[in-house]
């Protein structure tokens, strides 16, 4: 008999996950040089956007490779 097929919570809802979740902790980024796992993904954005995502990494104390980990990850826990 197969199992029941993982919903995307129990799929994306890694340890590393829901430490971002329940305290805020961002994992930390890998070796920028096709790390195993990892996908390269780009990304247009209207300059504006650009200027205030810089802003926030800046403030914030972020490399664009945790600022863009961040937004996904939340981004895929939201609801609805």
């Amino acid at each position: 008999m197969k199992a029941p097929r993982p919903t995307l919570r129990e799929i994306v809802r890694a340890p590393a996950v829901s430490d971002f979740i329940d305290r805020g902790v961002v994992p930390e980024a890998s070796s920028p040089e096709g790390a195993k796992g990892e996908v390269p993904l780009s990304v247009a954005l209207p300059a504006e956007l650009l200027e205030a995502l810089r802003f926030k990494m800046e403030e914030r104390g972020q490399e664009l490779s945790g600022a863009f980990r961040e937004m996904v990850l939340d981004y895929l826990m939201k609801d609805g």
